[in-house]
């Protein structure tokens, strides 16, 4: 079978239908030999707008990329967030470079390690050592395996998505009931949620090794609450866990905690930490990093010297420029911008959360957001946008120029889809 794809077109005339043949094609070959069509989960095609979204992408340049039939974007997926700097940046594609040509995995430790632990250990406030993994899921479930090695506890309560593992995503199919049961998930997607989080913390404490917090996307949580959550956790001995995988090196260079000033137990980072390859992180006070001395936790490509080498250069840029405020202007101008478009045209989409991470709502009810948002996603490709259907992402090569075109792109979008009807079931105003 020919491999090759040819881009067939430049991106349709704005506002008309894509031409999606060869995603398409694509799309049928992989059905026939990928459980799930896609390696990763949250890029399959049923999370955007299927037929009117592309499914495969060819390339990718800065804040751009290009479908396998020759369509243009601006990019907002970025990588489901690990694209910090957008793709292909100079000084990360020569980090490789000069890694590969001395060889990508060593038989024995390279010298990446410990430089790139302590750039890491210089930018992160608390942390006093640092562990590589490869995916945000192997430095969470470190986190897990850690936390019960130190308390000597073995229940967790988790909030927001924290990885597959068992321990986790303990509501699919094929994890152990006794696994399940040592897990409790909890919201705090509203303010009201989080007096439930803190008696939960409250009566479980005796046996709960660690509160797992990847913070919600909908809006920012409070230092205060983060406070509060981190000494309820010490007065009954479980550990404060931080999940930075997505807001590490993007809402300030060490997270939340940073933003906040409040220091967890421990903190996993991935994602942004190398730009878009593979390296993950467990760091912490040394008192609970040294722990892992004795834990079985290892991995053969843990010290992979490409990603380490990238993530070094994606450091650097991250200290040396403006790319924390420079995130922050454009995903505020984005969220001004999208907000008042939508007002205009009496559509009940607001943007939300932080300023580094819009995140695109048009109702608190899911069923009615998943079939607006789906709609939005399609007329929004169709004038040159990628969007994710919840949290996006601002990245180091986006201009201001990217963002005012999609906010051009969003006003007439929500007005063909006022025009269709769409939402006139709904109502304007908050979502």
């Amino acid at each position: 079978m020919n491999d090759t794809i040819v881009a067939t077109s430049a991106v349709a005339p704005e506002g008309a239908p894509l031409v999606l043949s060869q995603s398409q094609a694509l799309l049928e070959r992989a059905r026939a030999k990928i459980p799930g069509v896609t390696l990763s989960m949250m890029k399959r095609p049923e999370h955007f707008a299927p037929g009117s979204f592309p499914v495969y992408l060819a390339r990718g340049e800065g804040a751009r990329v290009e479908d396998v039939d020759g369509n243009s974007y601006v990019d907002f997926v970025c990588g489901l967030g690990a694209n910090s700097l957008g793709h292909g940046h100079p000084a990360l594609l020569a980090a490789a470079r000069e890694a590969l040509e001395v060889g990508f995995v060593h038989s024995l430790p390279t010298a990446h390690e410990p430089q790139t632990a302590e750039l890491f250990t210089e930018l992160v406030p608390f942390a006093e050592m640092v562990r590589f993994f490869k995916t945000g899921a192997d430095a969470t479930s470190a986190a897990v395996r850690l936390a019960r090695a130190i308390t000597g506890k073995e229940r967790l309560i988790t909030v927001g998505y924290n990885g597959w593992h068992d321990h986790f995503m303990f509501d699919t199919p094929g994890v152990p009931r006794a696994v399940a049961e040592l897990t409790r998930r909890m919201p705090l997607f509203r303010e009201a949620d989080e007096p439930a989080l803190l008696d939960a913390v409250a009566a479980q404490g005796s046996e709960l090794a660690a509160v797992i917090v990847s913070v919600p996307y909908n809006r920012i949580i409070s230092a205060e609450f983060l406070r509060r959550l981190r000494e309820a956790c010490r007065d009954r001995g479980a550990l404060f866990v931080l999940d930075e995988i997505v807001t590490g090196f993007r809402v300030a260079l060490g997270g939340v905690q940073e933003l906040h000033g409040v220091a967890p137990d421990l903190a996993c980072y991935s994602k942004a930490l190398a730009a878009g390859m593979p390296l993950s992180a467990i760091a912490g006070p040394a008192r609970h990093l040294s722990v892992m001395d004795r834990l079985q936790v290892s991995t053969t490509f843990g010290g992979e010297t490409l990603s380490l080498a990238v993530c070094r250069a994606a450091l650097r840029i991250y200290r040396d420029t403006p790319f924390i405020d420079q995130l922050s202007r454009l995903g505020q101008r984005l969220r001004d911008g999208v907000n008042a478009v939508a007002q205009v045209e009496g559509a009940p989409l607001r943007v939300q959360g932080y300023d580094a991470m819009p995140l695109f709502s048009f109702s608190s009810d899911l069923g009615l957001h998943s079939r607006l948002m789906q709609e939005f996603q399609g007329q929004m490709a169709r004038r040159g946008v990628l969007l994710r259907r919840d949290v996006n992402f601002i990245c180091g090569a986006h201009r201001d120029a990217d963002i005012e075109l999609t906010i051009a792109a969003a006003q007439a979008s929500l007005r063909s889809m006022a025009d269709s009807g769409a939402f006139e079931l709904t109502g304007a105003g908050e979502p």
